[in-house]
């Protein structure tokens, strides 16, 4: 089975879903997952091969964006990855 390649346009929560504003400490595509940097308190690419700190999922990103703009971030609920 391939990879689901999600469409960053196409991500969308479903009525429910918790949506929480915050601000990118990186480069972040619509559909990733995203840990809560506690030493900037900016949102950046979570990685579950990586320390504690960044292995823990905070959300997922709902808008996309670089370094010092707003996100929306899912931290409970459903979501449709928009992709294939």
């Amino acid at each position: 089975m391939a990879d689901l390649s999600p469409t960053d346009t196409s991500v969308l929560a479903v009525d429910g879903a918790t949506l929480v504003p915050g601000t990118l400490g990186a480069t972040v595509t619509a559909g990733q997952s995203l840990y809560l940097d506690s030493s900037t308190g900016t949102y950046k690419l979570c990685d579950a091969n990586d320390t504690a700190a960044i292995a823990s999922l905070a959300g997922i990103a709902m808008t996309g964006g670089v370094s010092g703009q707003p996100v929306t971030v899912l931290t409970a609920g459903q979501y449709n990855p928009g992709g294939a």
